[in-house]
């Protein structure tokens, strides 16, 4: 008799399927009820982040949640930052923080593969494995648009620590000093001297071997060793919005991942180029594209256009959470402090750190001493407290619980009931039941036939008497869903799965009512069709695999999927971190650096009549400026080269100063540097340097210019001075 009677319920909730044509009322999607849902290009986020949804579910069948690399991204980027950093301080053991000795020393690692040369590569793969968990966690977080609003500092920062890991990466090769190293140190010389900190170019330290300072090596050292500072900072201002931060994997995973690195460190030991040579360009290089890829780049442009990109970009992304958010008026929860109890359940249950507790201003002071307070600068409105909240002493405005109440008595009224059998669906708007097509008016679905359906910000939102209400008040079954990975509001659904087992307050009567007449799912976006099965399932009484719970999987299909996952995340981490950099033709090029006085420009001769003429002097001159300073660069007597350098300082009384670069043909050519004084017009030749060049291709010829050392010409492997 249950089985004929649930068959012509099911009959009678087709026959009563509403005509959708016909629909008058304003129809929403459930995606709808979150906060972010006007998001400017919320369609297309949405469907970048199934396939990220996707792909967490399909390794959720396989590996348990404590395990999973993707949703766990964020802080196995932790641990992988932390490992760079004992590996980094492991390192000191064998390298020599000195351009002269450095390359040496960790060419030498190559020889001691189970202790220096397994720390560098330690060192390597797990600043490498950094970047690609952090690229993954802020793709994820972008798709997903948890980024505007309040989360905006989560977002700034994040942008932020990536930049600052990305530097000091990018300072930890220029250590080696192999050939990368000489091309990162030309690349931040080209963009540090377009800046006004040096009043030398910086590009002058790395025109010949013998130019380089040790002492800026040694600062690059320092630098490279107390940047990872910067991003603790970056890291805790990133996560100080959260309520219960993961920061790092639990144990057994850190051991995991660590077994991990050390397997891919011994399988593929980090790589080395040849030793650094600043007279001749290599023609080609591997580099790791998670903090070489700007080469790309400082090979072919200019310090001010690299600047300009950087900022740009820099602007572009961090004003995200401003750009993609739509000018809306949003309710934020509002807390009623006659009704408060000052219990404190919503101040630990907020997952953003939202709601304090502060002094009584209004109601009865014996009622309690404290009060609940919403930050509504840090809150999300993702509206958890109102489900943490026994005495409903706070409202949320976009989502009413007492609206909702009187919605759930309207439609369970006997009279507006068009069906017996009535279920009601409580969905969350991130959830599987995202793309449900509902009447907020009636609850009906088009989906759905059969259910009254209530969209909801987050699972979080229920309140345990919500439910208990709609089966008092006639449902015959009660379904929520809820987020399953990486949910939008973090701890939502789960604190809704504690409340109804009983183990967090507020609790669920569960001996009121029977089990079988709810059922609470956690599925993601893309399992909609699931979500549907499931729910047909549960209204013909027919019990649900699916339940919140944990999930059996076989130990050797853990182990299988877990070392499959491993291998492609290797994979993912090695090739960029060994492939090839295009770089672009070189030209064989004269290089000349000088400093350089003009010759000095006196004031005229005036009478001071404030100071006696016995007192005045006759015999010294004041130097009112110097004079600016022409070079002119020939070959065999075509002038290649010709222009007039300024001196320095406010009033024009210092050096002129500069680096010129002429590209030449391979072969011979013979050439004369002529330094010269502009004055009145006229240009007094003062110095002149001649020299017969040899050229390879691609070879740099380089040329230091002073008065008190004169000419000295670098050629490759041999200088010689005139």
């Amino acid at each position: 008799m249950a089985e004929e009677s649930g068959n012509h319920n099911d009959l009678e909730a087709k026959e009563s399927y509403w005509n959708w044509k016909e629909f008058k009322t304003n129809v929403v999607k459930a995606s709808d009820a979150g906060p972010d849902a006007s998001m400017r290009g919320r369609r297309f986020l949405d469907g970048a982040d199934r396939w990220f949804r996707k792909l967490d579910g399909i390794t959720h069948r396989f590996i348990p949640e404590g395990y999973h690399p993707f949703i766990q991204a964020g802080a196995i980027a932790n641990f992988m930052f932390a490992v760079a950093v004992l590996t980094g301080f492991a390192l000191l053991l064998w390298y020599s923080p000195s351009v002269h000795y450095a390359y040496d020393s960790v060419a030498s690692m190559a020889d001691k593969p189970y202790t220096a040369e397994l720390m560098r590569s330690l060192h390597r793969y797990s600043s490498d494995a950094f970047m690609l968990f952090v690229i993954f966690h802020a793709f994820k977080v972008f798709f997903g648009g948890r980024f505007t609003g309040s989360r905006w500092l989560a977002w700034v920062t994040g942008i932020i620590g990536l930049i600052i890991i990305w530097f000091d990466g990018w300072l930890g090769y220029w250590l080696v000093w192999d050939e990368r190293g000489a091309m990162i140190a030309t690349a931040t010389a080209k963009m540090v001297d377009v800046l006004p900190f040096f009043a030398e170019p910086l590009k002058a330290s790395f025109l010949t071997d013998d130019s380089f300072n040790s002492v800026l090596f040694l600062i690059v050292f320092f630098l490279h060793m107390l940047i990872p500072i910067g991003f603790c900072i970056a890291a805790w201002l990133h996560v100080s919005r959260l309520n219960k931060p993961m920061f790092f994997t639990n144990f057994r995973f850190s051991m995991i991942l660590l077994v991990s690195l050390i397997a891919v460190s011994l399988l593929f030991p980090a790589d080395i180029e040849g030793r650094a040579d600043l007279m001749s360009a290599p023609e080609n290089v591997s580099g790791d594209y998670f903090y070489l890829l700007p080469l790309i780049l400082t090979e072919r442009l200019q310090g001010g256009t690299l600047w300009l990109l950087f900022l740009s970009g820099f602007l572009f992304l961090s004003a995200m959470p401003w750009l993609m958010k739509r000018r809306k008026k949003e309710g934020k929860p509002v807390v009623d402090e006659i009704k408060c109890t000052g219990c404190e359940q919503c101040f630990y249950d907020c997952p953003y750190n939202a709601i304090s507790m502060v002094p009584r201003q209004v109601g009865n002071p014996k009622k309690s001493e404290f009060v609940a307070e919403i930050d509504h600068s840090i809150c999300v409105s993702c509206g958890i407290c109102v489900g943490s909240c026994d005495p409903v002493a706070i409202d949320y405005p976009n989502l009413s619980p007492w609206e909702i109440r009187r919605k759930l008595d309207r439609w369970l009224d006997e009279e507006n009931r068009s069906f017996e059998g009535q279920y009601v669906a409580f969905v969350c708007g991130n959830s599987a039941g995202s793309s449900l097509t509902i009447d907020p008016e009636t609850g009906h679905c088009r989906e759905m036939p059969g259910y009254l359906v209530s969209t909801l910000p987050c699972a979080g939102w229920i309140h345990p008497v919500l439910i208990e209400r709609a089966l008092k008040k006639g449902a015959e079954g009660v379904l929520v869903m809820g987020c399953e990975s990486d949910p939008d509001f973090r701890l939502g659904a789960d604190w809704l799965g504690d409340r109804m087992e009983g183990e967090r307050h507020p609790e669920f009567r569960k001996d009121r009512y029977q089990k079988d007449q709810i059922l609470f799912l956690k599925m993601d976006k893309p399992e909609f069709n699931k979500f549907l099965n499931e729910a047909q399932q549960f209204r013909s009484q027919k019990k649900s695999d699916n339940q919140n719970g944990k999930k059996n999987r076989p130990v050797w299909k853990t182990a299988l999927a877990g070392a499959l996952i491993t291998a492609i995340l290797a994979a993912v981490m090695i090739w960029p971190s060994s492939a090839g950099i295009p770089l672009p033709e070189r030209d064989s090029e004269l290089v000349i650096s000088f400093r350089t006085e003009g010759a000095p420009v006196y004031a005229e001769e005036s009478s001071d009549e404030s100071v006696p003429r016995h007192m005045q002097r006759d015999d010294v001159q004041q130097v009112e400026r110097r004079s600016d300073v022409v070079v002119r660069v020939s070959a065999a007597g075509e002038v290649l080269f010709e222009d007039t350098f300024k001196p320095k300082g406010i009033f024009r009384r210092g050096y002129s100063s500069g680096i010129i670069t002429i590209p030449l043909d391979p072969g011979s050519h013979q050439i004369e540097v002529q330094f010269g004084d502009f004055i009145d017009d006229e240009i007094e030749w003062k110095r002149s340097g001649k020299r017969k060049l040899h050229l390879e291709t691609a070879e740099r010829v380089v040329l230091l210019y002073n008065e008190q050392q004169g000419f000295r010409w670098y050629e490759r492997n041999r200088a010689k001075e005139e």
